[in-house]
């Protein structure tokens, strides 16, 4: 192989220069980045696509927070009594709940009883036939443009989790569109569906108007991201792909701190979605620099338009090939091989072995309890106490540092001690929440912040420990089926709202918290993965960790060490299709 490459050189983060080198084939084969670099220029503009792609991403799946906030709401007066003040007429009309701690949201004294001025009767109460709002904190919110209050409350957490349906939907689409006609065109198509489903929510007249189109655009934001994160995972070497792949979430996390501002700027949800909407246009003018994954393009046969892209992605990195087109031949061939390998297999497959299926249903269980319990605690800061928008800003800002921290944990920790770690204190965070009187608001948002904090580094985390678990020829299936059970936790999260409202407010934390200490502990029954070689066939991964061996996977007790070191050989593993990132 030596007489094709002219030049090589691999570096752990950048791959340019004319180093006279060769490449590091081994029996593993050629891939992408063995020809355009690890990383460099060519990728680096991908890598940002993606990163910025996560903005709209962010926004619209958190936007909720801000449109339907926990408003204080009460009883409209007649105009007969026009000349009260809000606190003389909630002492007038409005009775007392909780013990007496608060008034009531949805009734009032029936005042058609009593004469104007005179004491109404405290025990005669009707519900409410229209409503008044604070504003001290919020100028104009959908609760109050559709008085999605009392009887009408769930339908805010309805939005919500159709919205989130959206996302669930988008996955399996674009995800099978892409794979047929491109990365490219889909991302296009999902960027126009979020800019036009975008701006029109903005006009809503009606509640339904208003969810069905977030759904249009939870499909459109959904799609694009996910694309161009698997775009981003198609063109980096090995070494980079776990470093990308959470330095991408800092985009989520930045979008978060972001919106945060927006919200509290503006403090009307017209003016928050449109200002979250009109960015994406800027998204569209990427079609034209944005490249098609060289990958897909030799996986559905188009030779001459691969070789187009490759000679473009070298030129930029600095490479030069003497022989692309053999080159070219020889990984097409590897991508066929490996299809064939994989050929009707589904997640069955994963279940038929006791330590595969014990494995795996760890693994779902984690991915659901992961997503539910992130989007519980994003959705409910409005219920922390204090200033909802500075609740909002500290919320998006712990999951920088996470990110971050994520990246060096990776590196030097392993997977599993740290997804265990981050989930017991995540959860223990929100169950110690739960007994703070109200006096000490500070203590308990910092509480539930550490509890965010944590579940964001575990959320990180679970995506490459999935990888690595699951053996090559199933890996897509099973993190992409993975990430499904992650969707149906986004879906239930935001009626865990409604239970609290029904019961008590510590029931939500409460519920996060506990289903997080428990996964964290079922998280220690799964294998390390980190420094182990990755298993390739059904009989690997289900002798992969039994009896605390994690490295004699192979059946006849040798070691595939080249899976360690040459992960980017396998030209289709858990990083490569737009099936996985669900």
């Amino acid at each position: 192989m030596g007489n094709i490459f002219r030049s090589y050189r691999e570096d752990p983060l950048i791959d340019e220069g004319t180093d006279q080198s060769e490449p590091n084939v081994s029996d593993g084969g050629i891939d992408i980045p063995d020809i355009i670099g690890s990383y460099g220029p060519w990728q680096r503009k991908i890598f940002l696509l993606a990163f910025f792609a996560s903005f709209p991403n962010s926004w619209n799946a958190l936007v909720m927070s801000l449109f339907a906030p926990n408003v204080e709401h009460w009883c409209r007066r007649p105009n007969l009594y026009n000349n009260f003040s809000n606190a003389e007429w909630k002492n007038y009309a409005i009775p007392l709940i909780d013990d007496g701690s608060r008034f009531s949201r949805c009734k009032m004294y029936d005042l058609e009883t009593v004469d104007y001025l005179q004491p109404p009767d405290h025990n005669l109460t009707i519900a409410c036939a229209a409503w008044e709002y604070d504003h001290s904190q919020y100028r104009a919110t959908i609760v109050e443009k559709w008085n999605l209050v009392c009887s009408k409350e769930w339908l805010v957490s309805l939005s919500q989790s159709i919205y989130m349906a959206g996302f669930l939907v988008a996955v399996f689409v674009f995800g099978q569109l892409a794979d047929r006609f491109g990365r490219r065109p889909i991302i296009l198509v999902c960027i126009t569906l979020n800019i036009v489903a975008g701006l029109l929510t903005s006009f809503s007249t009606n509640y339904v108007m208003f969810t069905i189109l977030r759904f249009i655009v939870a499909l459109g934001v959904a799609g694009s991201w996910t694309t161009s994160f698997v775009l981003v995972m198609e063109v980096v070497g090995a070494k980079q792909r776990p470093v990308l792949g959470v330095a991408i979430q800092l985009g989520w996390a930045t979008a978060y701190v972001v919106l945060g501002a927006i919200g509290w700027l503006l403090k009307d949800w017209f003016y928050i979605q449109l200002s979250i909407s009109i960015p994406s246009i800027a998204m569209a003018l990427s079609w034209w620099i944005l490249p098609e994954s060289p990958r897909l393009l030799l996986t559905l046969g188009r030779l001459k338009e691969a070789e187009e892209v490759l000679q473009k992605a070298m030129k930029e990195n600095g490479r030069n090939i003497c022989d692309l087109k053999t080159v070219i031949k020889q990984i097409k061939e590897q991508i066929d091989n490996e299809k064939t390998k994989r050929v009707n297999k589904t997640a069955l497959d994963l279940l038929k072995t006791p330590n595969m299926r014990n494995k795996t249903l760890n693994i779902y269980f984690c991915w659901f309890v992961n997503a539910f319990v992130y989007f519980g605690l994003s959705l409910n800061t409005n219920n922390l106490g204090g200033n909802p928008y500075v609740n909002f800003l500290i919320s998006g800002a712990v999951e920088l540092p996470s990110c971050f921290v994520t990246i060096f944990i990776l590196n030097y920790f392993g997977r599993k001690k740290p997804t265990t770690f981050a989930m017991l204190v995540g959860g223990l965070g929100c169950l110690l929440t739960i007994p703070i009187p109200e006096g000490l608001t500070w203590l308990r948002i910092t509480l539930a912040m550490l509890g965010k904090a944590c579940i964001t580094a575990s959320f990180a985390i679970i995506y490459v420990f999935s990888a690595e678990i699951f053996p090559t020829v199933v890996r897509n299936v099973g993190v992409g089926s993975s990430s499904t059970c992650a969707r149906i936790g986004s879906m239930i999260a935001p009626f865990v709202k409604e239970v609290g409202t029904a019961t008590n407010t510590g029931v939500p934390l409460g519920i996060f918290g506990g289903l997080s200490v428990l996964s964290g502990l079922l998280v220690l029954l799964l294998p390390e993965t980190s420094n182990s070689p990755i298993p390739d066939t059904l009989e690997e991964g289900e002798n992969f960790g039994k009896s605390g061996n994690h490295r004699s996977i192979n059946p006849r007790g040798t070691q595939n060490q080249h899976h360690v070191e040459n992960y980017s050989t396998q030209p289709e593993n858990s990083l490569t299709d737009s099936s996985v990132f669900n």
